[in-house]
């Protein structure tokens, strides 16, 4: 717990997460809670949602100028707690979408170990235009094949109009194989991938995603509570899954093979695309494809933007 007399490094730290708080809020235009923003963007900060409000009202942080209401910090003149109804509701449905998606792809493709939605889904902060991008895990060697039949789908979905359109805007935005995910996270150790990691909303194979949460001890470091809970409401993970041995090395080939064809597709559309946002002026969307025989992963300007605030404030 911070007591009055907290450190002056702790202060400094606390105070520019909530300088970051505030510039992402207001970014948005979206209003985050007490207890959002002490369980999840002031990492290493043992503080409850009570006694960040406490913080706040006594003049701790006066040259932020948030204001209280409702349970929410406000930011920018006329937001108002009532936005966030209107986005957790359109992000539900979003969420509901992309389970009946999950639900069809896992039952289609048997190398998928873990789906779960990220970005401002997750967040409850989805706008009708927002994509609902979707965090995949597979087996190893078995990336590229689920990547086709999961764009396939995607298609279908689409084509067969089983969802009002803005509901159906799916983007496999993070995807890995079990050893591109094991890379990601030893290069990225830091309060905005904990965060992410924390957030994602698993649809299927829960007890894998459990299993990716306990080999990765470090989140606990950044926001200590949040894990527990996390761990908490998610089934065991004791069973490992069962792998085959002497899996045709056909589907070895066929991966490589789709490999080489939809990473030159991708690579294609995601230059189309960021033409488009470009001449619509949305730079922030604006988006990086970083491919790999293991990996596909979009980072975004806004992402990096996220990322460059929360590292400073670590420095």
């Amino acid at each position: 717990m911070l007591e009055g007399s907290m450190k002056q490094p702790v202060v400094e730290s606390l105070h520019h997460s909530l300088v970051t708080v505030y510039q992402v809020s207001s970014y948005l235009d979206f209003p985050f809670t007490l207890n959002e923003v002490a369980d999840f963007f002031l990492p290493g900060a043992d503080i409850s949602g009570d006694e960040l409000r406490q913080r706040i009202l006594s003049g701790d942080f006066d040259d932020i100028p948030f204001r209280i209401e409702n349970n929410c910090l406000l930011t920018r003149p006329g937001q108002n707690p009532n936005t966030r109804l209107v986005r957790e509701a359109t992000s539900l449905q979003k969420l509901t979408s992309a389970g009946k998606f999950a639900s069809v792809l896992v039952r289609l493709v048997p190398w998928v170990l873990t789906i779960a939605v990220t970005g401002s889904v997750a967040y409850g902060s989805a706008g009708k235009r927002d994509d609902i991008d979707l965090f995949i895990i597979t087996k190893q060697h078995r990336l590229w094949l689920s990547i086709f039949f999961a764009l396939v789908l995607v298609r279908v979905f689409q084509g067969l109009r089983l969802e009002p359109r803005h509901l159906l805007p799916f983007c496999m935005s993070y995807v890995h194989d079990e050893h591109g995910f094991r890379n990601e996270t030893q290069r990225s150790a830091n309060p905005l991938f904990a965060r992410e990691l924390l957030k994602a909303v698993p649809l299927v194979g829960k007890s894998h995603y459990r299993k990716v949460l306990e080999e990765n001890g470090w989140v606990q470091t950044m926001h200590a509570s949040s894990y527990i809970a996390k761990l908490e409401s998610l089934p065991n993970s004791d069973r490992e899954s069962v792998r085959k041995k002497g899996i045709p090395i056909v589907l070895d080939w066929a991966d490589a093979f789709a490999f080489f064809l939809l990473s030159r597709y991708l690579r294609l559309r995601a230059y189309l695309t960021n033409l488009k946002l470009k001449s619509h002026g949305q730079q922030m969307r604006v988006f990086d494809p970083l491919i790999s025989r293991n990996s596909c992963v979009y980072t975004s300007n806004f992402y990096r933007w996220l990322r460059q605030l929360w590292h400073n404030g670590s420095n």
